[in-house]
């Protein structure tokens, strides 16, 4: 194929003359047939577009009623762990949390404590609102739903809430190891819903009426007019769901759409169930609106079918056909290339000797371009992804862009060694769960990593609860150590935030020991021909694991090598003395980084 379209073009009559010569003897039917055809297919594109345009609707509905049960649901949960966590204070503590907490949010005024059994405990909310209306003890049928929900959001239905605005009643169960403790009661405001629906009618649909939600008694939930679902006004005499048949309670996935009259209108209107709390969406909107373009369309066609049938007084079905065939076979050769299949559009169409047989062959070019770098960059994609979860960037781009280096071996740098662990973990361990320590571990390396790429180091290895770091290999800078020792700075005012996260969820906090340190080693892999790592060795290394060990709590500790190449900004070091360190007989020099 390669050679094929670098061949030289046949000469042929242009494919200009020839559309010339066809509109001269252009015929009537199959116009005539063009037209009816492009009709129906139009209308039924229109068609399927408002079907498609109700989906949507009722789909963006369906999140958003969605989203906000899941969020006042993560809101309750969050609120019983104030209540209920350990290491929150007293009751009058909690309660004043909660009431904090009840201030910022924009869809809950209240919550009302019960005991397990259903009497009411406590009641807390934000000071502006009104004393709010929920019941002294719940009934027994809603305790069972509680016990059954495995935890979730139960919810009570429509009522008018104390500031005279619709509101959902819901209660969310406490559990402790499959029991329900305690239990939360709310109402959540519906106005933002309520707007919701009416935006959605009146950029849509035409009126803000058009969009609604009703519960399995076809009462309205939402709807573009709070003050009709306060009213729980009544809808199962709507044509939408009178055209309905059987009698659905809304329990189970459904869909539908149908035609009906509403107030002496032609309507078409699309329902969709939100079977999980028994409720269905709705759309509405007048055919004569939702259709408006189909018969402007029909017009349109006639017209242009009448001109051109003045002009085209005969019929070229010869050309037509000659004409069309080629084109089909670019049309298939579209698609299939779309469909990521990099095939030719055949003989037929590049032997052609007019402008069809040069877009032919210019397309056969194409595709076999288009094949041979999609697979260069799915390679490379993959190779990366892969990398990715085990190197560095830097080490990434490396390998990839230099396979051949991918051998045993290594070369002699100038490297800047940094070692940071967590003081005292084999105590922690001892004291938390290993979930826990993992989740902490994760948090602590995740932002670690992100300084040290930032400061143009790679992650060696992590060693249990230990960083190794290495600055000027693969990539070095004439400031790698002034780098280590920002990023050592960098992760220990970071360490703030993350102690204040820690100990608001856990109770807990860490503190870190780093040691930096500046000398001569060999980069490079190391291991077997199948398994191999990216790594420094060398005294360089031993000596940062030293300084490291030597580091108190929060204190980074760096040597006389590291000073010397970080030159003016080394003024700012405290020296710290000398040191003996482990398996060397000459003293070291070392300095702190002071806080």
């Amino acid at each position: 194929m390669e050679t094929r379209s670098s061949e030289a073009a046949p000469r042929g009559v242009s494919l200009f003359t020839r559309l010339f010569l066809l509109i001269l003897v252009c015929a009537l039917p199959p116009l005539v047939g063009l037209g009816l055809k492009m009709m129906d297919t139009n209308a039924g594109a229109i068609q399927e577009g408002v079907r498609h345009l109700h989906r949507s609707i009722v789909g963006d509905v369906q999140r958003s009623v969605r989203g906000e049960l899941v969020r006042v649901e993560q809101e309750l949960e969050g609120l019983g762990m104030i209540l209920f966590a350990p290491g929150m204070g007293d009751d009058a503590m909690r309660y004043s949390l909660v009431g904090a907490r009840m201030a910022t949010l924009s869809n809950i005024d209240f919550v009302s404590l019960y005991a397990s059994g259903g009497q009411s405990v406590k009641t807390v909310k934000a000071d502006e609102v009104p004393d709010p209306k929920l019941p002294s003890r719940l009934e027994p049928e809603l305790l069972a739903a509680l016990g059954s929900s495995g935890g979730h959001l139960v919810v009570q239905g429509v009522r008018v809430g104390a500031q005279g605005g619709p509101v959902l009643e819901v209660f969310f169960p406490i559990t402790r190891e499959g029991t329900v403790r305690a239990i939360l009661g709310t109402q959540v405001k519906l106005g933002e819903l309520c707007a919701l629906m009416g935006e959605l009618g009146e950029k849509f649909l035409g009126s803000r009426e058009n969009v609604f939600v009703v519960d399995r008694e076809r009462r309205l939930v939402l709807h573009a007019d709070p003050s009709r679902v306060a009213a729980r006004e009544d809808f199962s005499q709507h044509g939408l769901f009178a055209a309905l048949s059987g009698d659905s309670s809304f329990g189970t996935d459904m869909a539908a759409i149908s035609d009906f009259h509403l107030g002496g209108q032609e309507m078409i209107g699309s329902l969709e169930s939100l079977s999980e709390r028994g409720w269905a969406v709705a759309v509405q909107q007048p055919q004569a609106v939702a259709y408006a373009s189909l018969s402007e369309m029909r017009r349109s066609i006639l017209t242009a079918l009448a001109v051109a049938a003045l002009v085209a007084l005969g019929v070229g079905l010869l050309g037509a056909r000659q004409l069309t065939r080629p084109l089909r076979d670019l049309v298939a050769a579209t698609r299939a290339l779309a469909e990521r299949a990099f095939r030719g559009v055949g003989e037929r169409v590049t032997r052609r000797g007019d402008e069809l047989g040069t877009l032919g062959r210019a397309f056969d070019s194409m595709a076999l371009t288009l094949e041979s770098k999609e697979r260069e960059v799915i390679i490379q994609t993959q190779v990366r992804a892969a990398l990715s979860r085990y190197l560095s960037p830097d080490v990434v781009d490396l390998v990839v862009s230099n396979p051949d280096k991918l051998r045993l071996g290594g070369e002699r740098r100038e490297v800047t060694i940094f070692f940071a662990d967590v003081v005292g973990f084999t105590r922690l361990s001892e004291s938390q769960p290993p979930e826990i320590i993992v989740a902490l571990l994760n948090e602590l390396f995740t932002f670690a990593t992100e300084i040290i790429q930032r400061r143009g180091g790679i992650i060696d290895k992590f060693i249990g609860d230990c960083i190794m770091a290495v600055w000027g290999t693969p990539q070095a800078h004439e400031d790698d150590a002034l780098r280590a020792v920002q990023a050592a700075e960098d992760l220990r005012r970071w360490l703030d935030v993350g102690n204040r996260r820690w100990r608001e969820r856990w109770g807990i906090e860490i503190q870190l020991a780093i040691g930096v340190h500046t000398g001569p080693a060999v980069a490079g892999n190391v291991g077997s021909e199948k398994r191999m790592e990216y790594t420094v060795i060398g005294d360089t290394v031993n000596v940062a694991a030293r300084l490291e060990s030597m580091a108190q709590p929060g204190q980074i500790l760096v040597s006389e090598s590291t000073r010397e190449r970080i030159g003016e900004a080394a003024v700012d070091l405290v020296p710290a003395g000398e040191r003996k360190l482990h398996g060397r007989t000459a003293a070291t020099r070392i300095y702190e980084v002071p806080v």
